[in-house]
């Protein structure tokens, strides 16, 4: 019996590998095998998913089983293709932001799929979310060169666009933002947490938060980071570099090492 059941088992999973393995290409949201209909397989690939069994389903897949557009595969998505198989018609799903893609597009090191991820997953932000203002103010601004906005510059003015009071992001470079923060609002900085001296733990951050990278040889603030979330399970940033402003992974090193975050709204 256990035999049979093992059996059963494995050929229920290999049948998952195999919808899994194929091309997701159908552009339809809850559809993670491409085959261009939402069906039970979808939701349980989209389940297997939420919990680390990908399959080696690829992006395509993964966009396709992220219903609520919050960047990340989790039981909710699973739940809501299932309605759909199940002809329950699940809540609706707005079209992608048209302009907001567009500048994520731009000059982006992202694929297109990846970044109409992440356009997504800024529009899908509670509307109540001042942060979510300042993520689509800032993407205005994507490919623009350093000379005309440095990393300091850049969030300062999305900051401003999106009506936020000049009084919480108040300095115009790096370390004086650091210094700042560490006499006047020291609530509001925080040591990145780390996982082990290696890797980050970004749980603790949410999109809009600033990040603060100091040179350790000297201990100054040396640049800043807008954090925009993360997708596909990698944390995602806007920043402004030698290649202008850029949406781009997560990244530390060298003179740039990442060692605060800020959240200005508090």
């Amino acid at each position: 019996m256990r035999k049979r059941v093992f059996a059963i088992a494995i050929c229920f999973l290999l049948t998952l590998a195999i919808f899994a393995h194929s091309a997701a290409d159908s552009g339809l949201i809850g559809d993670a095998n491409g085959d261009g209909e939402i069906t039970v397989f979808d939701a349980s690939l989209a389940m297997r998913m939420s919990v680390g069994l990908d399959w080696r389903m690829d992006l395509s897949a993964r966009f396709n089983c992220d219903f609520n557009g919050n960047g990340e595969i989790d039981a909710y998505d699973a739940a809501m293709i299932l309605r759909d198989a199940a002809g329950v018609k699940p809540l609706s799903m707005p079209t992608t932001d048209a302009k907001l893609l567009e500048k994520l597009n731009a000059n982006s090191h992202y694929i297109e799929l990846f970044t109409e991820w992440i356009a997504r997953f800024i529009q899908m932000l509670p509307a109540s979310n001042p942060y979510r203002k300042v993520l689509y103010e800032a993407a205005k601004y994507i490919g623009t060169p350093y000379s005309e906005m440095d990393c300091s510059k850049f969030i300062r003015t999305a900051y401003r666009d999106a009506g936020i009071s000049a009084s919480v992001y108040p300095q115009t470079n790096s370390n004086g933002t650091l210094v700042w923060y560490q006499n006047n609002r020291p609530d509001r900085l925080h040591e990145m947490p780390m996982i082990d001296e290696l890797e980050f733990d970004v749980d603790e951050l949410k999109p809009g938060y600033v990040l603060i990278y100091i040179n350790p040889e000297t201990g100054m603030g040396n640049h800043l980071a807008l954090y925009v979330g993360k997708i596909d399970g990698e944390p995602v940033i806007m920043d402004s570099g030698n290649d202008g402003v850029r949406l781009q992974e997560l990244w530390s090193g060298g003179t740039w090492e990442l060692t605060y975050y800020v959240d200005p709204l508090g």
